[in-house]
């Protein structure tokens, strides 16, 4: 796998991605100083190479002149060399996809300098096999207590830090540009149950269980929450999932597709956002997404996604947990009412739609 560089955040993102570049630099994390070069470096991306080891690319040949890392760890000699990237060694192993922030003090060999602050995730070469398994995309039940979710089933032990979710629908341009969610560190073993809430209610006791103990969690709705699953939550109350049309992917370091699905009602609904065929585009170059004859397709029709025109709160769009996964529409089905099962098994039982003639009898 060809190693690449991440783009930290779109230009003028949130404050907490604002070292990404010079014009966001008024009130944020970043500080130029003018030495005798017109032009000052400004800092482009990074990358995670270990769990000791971190690379930051700038515009231009620079020198660490001073570091500091939130853990408080120790660096290796800086390089006294000017090079467009630059490596950060630091002495304690952080693997597993980590969350520090670096304050890095560069300077090019004009004497300009850039203080940039980077949070960044650790080199997880430990992430584990697994499968978006099953997505509640309505909210719903008594007093609006059901939530949206996405459960995942773990095929393989592991560390999830920083693997990441993207949905498309979520997106404005780039479907790379910023996932919804990225995963804490924490151990999984092979056939956990993970359910992601995604959003949080005020009534929610939302405990992200880190470690073993999994009775933490529990959702304004009673059975949300498994004391035999691992719950983790997304904090705010913005809806992020779509079931009219939509593509949701996990993507590891390195942007390779751990797993997707495309969902869609109808070719109307898929037509509406552009954002999809550039999500599907990216997903049919992995073959992470096939059509019915099992081709890859870079602007799958709605006839190539799982149907999702009969979900509600409770008849959930679900994996069949006995079939092979082959990256097509076959692998998912809609339970029956009242069917879903964040945290546990997959309900068996399909959900079939009235037909027209039946539903004018009654």
């Amino acid at each position: 796998m060809q190693k690449q560089f991440f783009l930290f955040a779109p230009l003028c993102a949130a404050l907490v991605f604002c070292a990404v570049l010079l014009s966001c630099s008024d009130n944020t994390s970043i500080n130029k100083v003018m030495g005798s070069g017109s032009e000052a470096p400004i800092f482009i991306a990074y990358r995670a190479e270990s769990g000791t080891e971190i690379k930051f690319q700038f515009s231009m040949p620079v020198k660490i002149v001073h570091a500091f890392l939130n853990t408080g760890d120790d660096f290796e000699p800086f390089p006294d060399e000017y090079a467009p990237i630059i490596s950060l060694r630091f002495v304690s192993d952080h693997s597993g996809g980590k969350a520090i922030t670096a304050d890095l003090l560069v300077e090019d060999a004009d004497g300009n300098s850039l203080n940039v602050l980077v949070p960044f995730k650790t080199r997880n070469s430990r992430m584990p096999a697994l499968l978006i398994n099953e997505i509640r995309f309505e909210r719903g039940g008594s007093n609006n207590s059901a939530s949206e979710f996405i459960e995942f089933h773990t095929k393989t032990s592991g560390n999830l830090g920083a693997m990441r979710l993207f949905v498309a629908s979520a997106k404005l341009d780039d479907p790379l540009s910023e996932p919804v969610y990225e995963f804490p560190s924490v151990e999984v073993k092979a056939g956990e149950y993970i359910t992601l809430h995604m959003r949080t209610l005020p009534e929610d006791k939302a405990i992200d269980e880190l470690g073993d103990n999994l009775n933490l969690a529990k959702a304004k709705r009673e059975g949300d929450t498994n004391d035999s699953a691992r719950d983790l939550w997304l904090p705010g109350s913005v809806k992020l999932l779509h079931s009219n049309a939509d593509v949701i992917y996990l993507l590891d370091q390195d942007d390779v597709i751990i797993d997707s699905v495309v969902v869609a009602k109808s070719q109307d609904e898929w037509n509406k956002n552009k954002n999809l065929s550039k999500a599907a585009e990216f997903l049919a170059k992995q073959g992470a997404w096939l059509n019915a004859e099992g081709e890859a397709v870079k602007s799958p029709k709605a006839a190539d996604a799982a149907n999702t025109n009969n979900t509600t709160a409770t008849r959930t769009l679900c994996r069949y947990e006995t079939k092979t996964d082959s990256n097509k529409m076959d692998d998912w089905y809609i339970c029956k009412g009242s069917g879903d099962s964040p945290g546990a098994l997959n309900n068996p039982e399909v959900y079939k739609a009235a037909s027209k003639s039946s539903a004018k009898q009654h």
